[in-house]
Parts: C-alpha cells; structure tokens; sequence
C-alpha cells in the first residue's frame, strides 16, 4: 500500500519536509508507520510524537493525527492502518500531523 504522509506547523519545520511517500505492507499498524518515520526523521520526530522514549509509547497531547480524515489517538495504534484509494484498486493511506491549537 502506499501511504502519503503530510507534515504541518512545528513538526513540518523540525523536520524539514512537509510530505512524503512510503511504500507499506497490508497491515502494517500505525505504531509501526510512526516508528518508520522516526528512523527516518531522527529524535526530534520521536520527542514530537511520542510522549517517553520507552514502550509504552503514547501520543504526544499537542500533535493530531489524522488517518483518511478521521482524528487517531492512542486506542488506535496497533491497529491496522485502513485503506482507502482515490482509484479503484488503490489503498492509499494519508496521514496528516497537525499541531495541537493553544490559547490562553
């Protein structure tokens, strides 16, 4: 399947791109899509994703994740990313990370 993972805000900036593409296997989790991208991107995506370093790793309070449209949090996350193609016969998978709104 192909996943088009886009980056917006803070993270897009820590990590210096604001989309990219990977190839992924049927069902792949997207606590393994993560891990993926923190290998690619470095600590500083983890520290921006995850709350600890250490299993267990939740997600960070201040970043959204969005699979397909829908908002994603933690219950989740070892669960098979779904699919859904723009084509018949496609199975993309788009990911949005946005950062968290504050006010005060």
């Amino acid at each position: 399947m192909s996943i088009r993972v886009q980056f917006m805000g803070p993270l897009a900036n820590a990590i210096r791109t604001r989309e990219t593409v990977l190839a992924g296997a049927a069902g792949m989790t997207l606590r393994e899509l993560l891990d993926r991208l923190e290998a690619r991107y470095g600590a500083e995506f983890g520290h921006r994703v995850f709350r600890t370093a250490t299993p267990p790793r939740a997600l960070q309070m201040h970043t959204r994740i969005f699979v397909n449209g829908n908002a994603v949090d933690d219950a989740v996350l070892d669960e098979p990313l779904s699919t859904r193609g723009s084509e018949p016969g496609s199975s993309d998978v788009l990911i949005y990370f946005m950062p968290g709104a504050s006010g005060g």
